[in-house]
């Protein structure tokens, strides 16, 4: 995607100067081309005299009216493309326009992927620039296999076997995946044959799972859309359980070991070292992998520890590229599977699987509308003697009791039983109930304690709006780690039985979303069993009336209820929670095991909180800050 970028803003200014660039670049290239023919034609190393499957479809050599041509054309497309960009971004937020937008894409007619070029002589910075792009071939297939042999015990996670299948096609911008994934530990019995299928078609993505709620078994299928019609979006392929190419940015701790021809295919062996182990002061792993140099497609990568124990390993077999590759299922073909395997659709699902039928990609925009009068609270006593039934009733309906509120938040959140860790969050939120807008600012970093993810989640009266940049993300190199997502709120509450009357953003309001998350749409109950509440202490902080409480409840979680224990400070007169912890018990870090907590400072109510920004001021901020739209609104 970054080199796309390049591409593009090279073109959006492309004068003689610029052409003539383009065209001794050009002739570079075909210098060299030419070179490497004649010295595989005359050497008698099979490794250069080899075919690659698929190179005979391209023609290398473009004339200068071509490059010309060609950059010309570019300027104009990619002004028309940003131009309509910047529309479709004002359209969501302006309340000026009220029309509808649709899409006008005809998948009859693909375009050839370009192909890369192998370089003649492969370096480090070339293999660090095409790995992970899935856009350097036209189409792809294979089997696969990716195996973690190491029990983690900072978060549980056991050991697993994934096997699974893949076949892409990116002329036709169609892909289908099948994942299934085993876990070792018998403990774990609603994960063993978690069984997935994917299909990425016209900008949706379909995807069935089988999951445990309860006791219950469920086959279920769910249908989104990715705005972006030229994109293949796939969230379980095996590159996604990779971290090769983080592993290859630091230059130094790595070689290029071996540099074959393997069924027809160049292949560039790759070793290195990576972590840090206390005990021996050294790496605390090493690896080797399999790249093939065209294409970037990682075709084996295996990790070990210091002892030399394969840890972690990914291996395709049956690959094949290009006009061998195996075709993907055809949409009616796909349609047909997921109905002929009785899979349901999830109730948050937004579309169903007439979207396989062809019809135009789902780019309706949702429009903001301001609201009409002033939103405004009636003052609500506080009782002299607190009780948890009042302190419950005042959290329950916070989002009544205040006009204005604006703190400094912190976080912290406990991910066990993942392979993400713990991390922390600084921030801010600011909500106006009187023109119900709020937005929740987020910082998130981890134990090294430098920012690497940064959210908004922004209220705009009917609109959502998630705004996600993040710098691991921007390290990979084909992606810039930036999008930003515009909903209508009924859309982002579809899931829930109900949906708030005002901003509501967790933290403050915890209590707000613990409710209205307690049972899904299709009845199932995600908690249970909540005691009553105990008032545990009393104070006055800043001039606020504070209380205590302490209360618990069960949570389901991988098909089980867990307890929750929860305690929070809360203040009386608006029912907002300014700090809480929640806990629980768990089987390798005991009782009381500290999840999640929140703490609100700096906080300011009415007349003298900090406002948020209104909906010229968002779009301004998306618009300068260069953010993308990856999903449209409905």
């Amino acid at each position: 995607m970054n080199s796309k970028k390049k591409i593009i803003d090279t073109l959006q200014t492309a004068d003689k100067a610029s052409v003539e660039k383009l065209m001794a670049e050009e002739a570079k290239k075909n210098e060299i081309f030419a070179k490497a023919v004649e010295r595989a034609g005359g050497s008698a190393d099979d490794d250069f005299s080899d075919t690659v499957s698929g190179v005979e479809h391209y023609d290398i050599k473009i004339s200068m009216t071509r490059i010309a041509s060609i950059a010309a054309a570019a300027v104009l497309v990619t002004g028309g493309v940003l131009g309509g960009f910047k529309l479709m971004k004002n359209d969501r937020l302006n309340n000026n326009h009220n029309s509808n937008v649709e899409s006008t894409t005809d998948t009859t007619e693909v375009e050839n992927t370009t192909r890369e070029e192998v370089p003649y002589e492969i370096t480090k910075n070339a293999i660090q620039h095409i790995i992970g792009d899935d856009r350097h071939y036209r189409k792809f297939s294979c089997d696969y296999e990716v195996r973690s042999n190491e029990y983690d015990t900072s978060n549980k996670s056991e050991p697993y076997t994934i096997k699974g299948s893949c076949k892409i096609d990116n002329d036709s911008n169609i892909g289908w995946n099948r994942s299934e994934k085993i876990f070792d530990n018998a403990d774990h019995e609603q994960n063993i044959n978690n069984l997935v299928y994917e299909y990425s078609f016209n900008g949706y993505k379909i995807s069935t799972n089988e999951t445990y709620e309860g006791d219950i078994k469920n086959k279920r299928y769910d249908v989104g859309f990715g705005a972006d019609t030229n994109y293949i979006n796939l969230d379980k392929l095996p590159i996604i359980y990779s971290s090769l190419w983080s592993k290859l940015k630091d230059t130094s701790k790595w070689e290029i070991k071996d540099d074959k021809t393997k069924n027809g295919r160049r292949i560039v062996t790759v070793e290195g070292e990576d972590g840090h182990d206390l005990v021996t002061n050294g790496p605390s792993e090493f690896f080797t992998a399999d790249i093939d140099a065209e294409t970037g497609v990682i075709l084996s990568e295996i990790t070990t520890n210091v002892r030399g124990e394969v840890t972690f390993e990914i291996k395709y077999t049956n690959y094949k590229f290009d006009d061998e590759a195996e075709a993907p299922m055809s949409p009616a073909e796909f349609k047909q599977f997921v109905i002929d395997g009785g899979y349901e659709k999830y109730a948050h699902s937004a579309y169903d699987l007439e979207v396989l039928d062809g019809v135009s990609p789902a780019t309706t925009t949702v429009v903001y509308e301001p609201v009409k009068e002033i939103v405004t609270t009636e003052a609500h006593p506080v009782p002299d003697e607190l009780t948890g039934e009042f302190l419950r009733e005042r959290s329950l309906n916070a989002t009544h009791y205040y006009d204005k509120f604006s703190a400094d938040i912190h976080t912290f959140h406990a991910i066990y039983g993942q392979n993400l860790g713990d991390w922390e969050t600084n921030g801010t939120v600011k909500i106006d109930n009187t023109v119900m807008n709020g937005e929740m600012y987020e910082e998130m970093y981890s134990d090294e304690r430098e920012p690497w993810d940064r959210t908004y989640k922004i209220f705009l009266n009917n609109i959502y709006v998630y705004v996600n940049q993040n710098d691991i993300a921007v390290q990979n190199q084909h992606d810039e780690g930036k999008y930003c997502n515009i909903e209508s709120v009924d859309t982002h509450y579809k899931r829930y039985k109900s949906k708030p009357d005002r901003p509501v953003l967790s933290g403050c309001l915890n209590f707000v979303d613990f409710e209205i998350s307690k049972v899904s749409k299709d009845g199932i109950e995600n908690i249970i069993n909540e005691t009553p509440w105990t008032v545990t202490g009393k104070r006055y902080e800043n001039g606020r009336r504070i209380a205590s409480v302490s209360f618990s409840y069960e949570q389901l979680r991988e098909g089980k209820y867990e307890p929750r224990y929860i305690t929070a400070d809360i203040d009386t007169e608006t029912g907002l929670w300014l700090a809480y912890e929640i806990r629980t018990d768990h089987d390798y870090f005991g009782e009381g095991y500290l999840l999640e907590s929140f703490k609100a400072t700096n906080y300011k109510f009415n007349d003298e909180a900090d406002a948020p920004m209104t909906s010229d001021e968002v779009y301004k901020y998306l618009d300068d800050n260069g953010y993308e739209l990856t999903q449209s609104c409905y």
